[in-house]
């Protein structure tokens, strides 16, 4: 396709001037209430690091990976014994049909994974895992615990796709903080696998923990609440949470839009041969097939 092609195409879609100014906020906007409890992290006690996305950047401007993750006061709030945090959304989160893998909210700690090859980025378990009984609340009253879960725990957060386990140079392929780790990955599944074979298992997912609202029968909810038992040893620490997308077809970037930014990277992979994330059909090749599942979903959005 040719320059001249391109420009008809981008030139002549609906809503484009749309589409580029939306804003697209699923992660969690205010603090309803905070109590820093007993023995939590000396300084970290801001509640308001908790507000917006979870960080891809953290002290010194390193990048957060699954062996570095977030853990500057500016990134984490820590909660100990006694304490909780009460978060709130200004859209509310749904028990959306065509979230993947059923995963309707994603809650990012610091967790990390145990390097047994430093510098060379091999798993050997998780360090960091604090728990945090999680709730959520359709109005703020009446609260629902989520059973089996855990705030701070894996699946810890990866902030790139094409950056190494430790270093200070961002990447270009940024992950996708709605996007959730396959749910019947087991998290042992991860021992012994270096950072390329982690990278392959997050599938473009920038991790947090997953949490189904379908077993507490709630069509959508808009706090979510982290308590600490008054007796616990650990302190949990919390990063960001966020409204998982919808899955749709067209969605090369995982961001629950359907919309330019999709349409740009079909065209900057035209006739891309192999895996690549804009070959949304699969079919091994970047082509009008493509295409066509951008524009037929164009659009498309969660909230």
């Amino acid at each position: 396709m040719g320059n001249a092609a391109r420009y008809v195409l981008m030139t002549s879609l609906p809503c484009l001037l749309l589409i580029l100014t939306a804003t697209i906020d699923p992660f969690a906007d205010a603090v309803v209430d905070f109590q820093a409890g007993t023995g939590g992290a000396a300084g970290y006690d801001d509640p308001t690091t908790a507000i917006g996305s979870p960080s891809r950047l953290t002290v010194d401007d390193e990048v957060v990976s699954p062996f570095v993750p977030a853990w500057g006061p500016d990134d984490i709030v820590s909660i100990g014994a006694g304490g909780s945090l009460t978060l709130s959304f200004d859209e509310p989160i749904a028990d959306h049909p065509d979230n993947p893998y059923g995963i309707d909210l994603l809650i990012f700690g610091n967790a990390g994974c145990i390097d047994t090859s430093y510098p060379g980025g091999v798993v050997g378990g998780f360090f960091g895992v604090d728990g945090g009984i999680v709730e959520v609340s359709e109005d703020g009253i009446l609260w629902h615990r989520v059973e089996g879960v855990t705030a701070d725990a894996p699946w810890p957060t990866m902030g790139y796709v094409d950056t190494p386990a430790y270093t200070f140079e961002p990447g270009l392929v940024p992950t996708s903080f709605v996007r959730p780790v396959d749910p019947a990955i087991d998290p042992t599944d991860a021992d012994g696998l270096d950072y390329e074979a982690m990278v392959d298992l997050y599938d473009r997912s920038g991790g947090g923990v997953g949490i189904d609202l379908a077993p507490l029968a709630l069509d959508s909810i808009t706090f979510i609440r982290i308590s600490v038992p008054s007796d616990a040893f650990f302190a949990p620490e919390v990063d960001a949470v966020a409204d998982v997308a919808p899955r749709y077809a067209g969605d090369v970037t995982l961001d629950g839009f359907v919309g330019i930014t999709d349409l740009l990277e079909v065209l900057a992979a035209w006739g891309q041969i192999g895996q690549h994330p804009a070959d949304i059909d699969s079919s091994g090749q970047v082509d009008i097939g493509d295409l066509l599942l951008v524009l037929t979903d164009w659009g498309a959005e969660p909230w």
